[in-house]
């Protein structure tokens, strides 16, 4: 999403709203500090049907779940596929209440105390070394509520003999990313995921524009960021389709986004 104010964002979104409306089928959404640049949670909930939910400090967050049902032409599978979107712009500093919101003032804290460059340069990473490069104010965190969501969702999942795949904007595992673009508390879920590595197939993002890959060496889980299509010039048409199968995932990257 172009940033310079609420109407090109609603623009953009809009354009792509509309080349999607082809499908049939039921879209996830997940957003990111760009489409918080230029509109509110409350507009993203109408135009994406986000399922925000209303937290106990009046704040807004964005994860669920969603279970794939088979489709009737498509060949019986006795795998059941979850997919849990998470909100890693929770605690954050973007469309938050300085004021009001205790979300915005425990990133207010995060920052201050890992980031000497904040506030007046929240969003450079200079001085910082390795994984500090994280705090940065285009970032954010996940919140306890939505950590425990998760564990909870996961355990679930592994009860119902449910495979999951999770989706973020923000990548998880810092072997798939750029550190700068690494979710503030990556390393909370990513203690979370390797507890349930028989449930989760993999991890995709996006954030990092150049994309990554990597398999994590403690729980097997694949962790796919994806490349960004405002990377590629015209001509070029950067997305992927994934296949899923019982035993394996497939990538098929198109344009610079590659192929796993």
């Amino acid at each position: 999403i172009a940033e310079g104010g609420s109407p090109v964002g609603h623009d953009a979104i809009d354009d792509v709203l509309k080349s999607l409306s082809i499908y049939t089928g039921r879209i996830l959404h997940t957003y990111g500090n760009h489409e918080l640049y230029n509109l509110s949670r409350w507009d993203l909930s109408n135009k994406l049907s986000i399922p925000f939910t209303l937290e106990p400090t009046n704040d807004l967050v964005g994860y669920y779940d969603h279970l794939l049902h088979k489709q009737q032409n498509q060949p019986s599978s006795p795998m059941k596929l979850r997919f849990l979107v998470l909100d890693s712009y929770d605690i954050c500093l973007l469309d938050r209440c300085p004021d009001t919101s205790p979300k915005r003032q425990l990133a207010h804290e995060l920052m201050l105390k890992n980031n000497p460059n904040y506030p007046k340069e929240h969003n450079s990473p200079q001085g910082l070394e390795g994984l500090s490069k994280r705090f940065v104010g285009f970032n954010g965190g996940v919140d306890k509520p939505q950590l425990e969501w998760l564990e909870q969702s996961l355990r679930m999942a592994r009860e119902n003999d449910e495979k999951v795949i999770l989706c973020s904007h923000q990548p998880i595992h810092p072997g798939s990313t750029y550190p700068t673009c690494l979710i503030w508390n990556y390393d909370e879920i990513l203690e979370i995921v390797r507890k349930y590595n028989e449930v989760v197939m993999a991890s995709f993002s996006g954030h990092a524009h150049k994309g990554g890959y990597v398999r994590d060496e403690v729980s097997g889980v694949h962790f796919r960021t994806f490349e960004a299509v405002l990377e590629s010039p015209d001509p070029i048409r950067t997305y992927a389709m994934v296949d899923v199968f019982e035993n394996r995932l497939n990538v098929r990257g198109e344009g610079d986004c590659v192929s796993d």
